[in-house]
C-alpha cells in the first residue's frame, strides 16, 4: 500500500514536535570536527569544479534593489535581453551604467 502524504498545519507540526522531540546534538567547534574518512580532492578534480550562483560582474557582488517599471518597458527590455542572450536585468545594469 502506497503511503499518502498528509499536510500538517503550524498547530499539528508542534503538537507532533513535542509529542516526537527532535533529540539535540552535542554542539561542536570547527576544530573539534573529524574530517579524516573524507578523501582529498585530486587537482583533476579541482580543475572540473565550478562555481554555483550568479557569477561576479566586477570587484564584488551587486546589490539587490527592488524597482517599479511600465509592464510595456518590461516587456521590451526583456524581449531585447532574449535577442541579446543576457538576463533582463544584467541589461538594465548595461543600460543604467552607461547612463551613469
Amino acid at each position: 500500500m502506497k503511503k499518502r502524504f498528509v499536510e500538517l498545519s503550524a498547530r499539528d507540526l508542534l503538537v507532533r514536535m513535542k509529542k516526537y522531540p527532535i533529540p539535540k546534538l552535542p554542539q561542536l567547534a570547527d576544530s573539534e570536527i573529524d574530517f579524516s574518512d573524507i578523501p582529498a580532492l585530486t587537482p583533476e578534480q579541482l580543475k572540473k569544479m565550478k562555481r554555483v550562483g550568479r557569477p561576479l560582474l566586477g570587484p564584488g557582488p551587486r546589490k539587490a534593489i527592488h524597482i517599479r517599471l511600465d509592464p510595456e518597458v518590461l516587456e521590451k527590455l526583456k524581449i531585447k535581453a532574449k535577442k541579446k542572450g543576457i538576463p533582463y536585468q544584467s541589461l538594465i545594469n548595461e543600460i543604467l551604467k552607461k547612463a551613469v
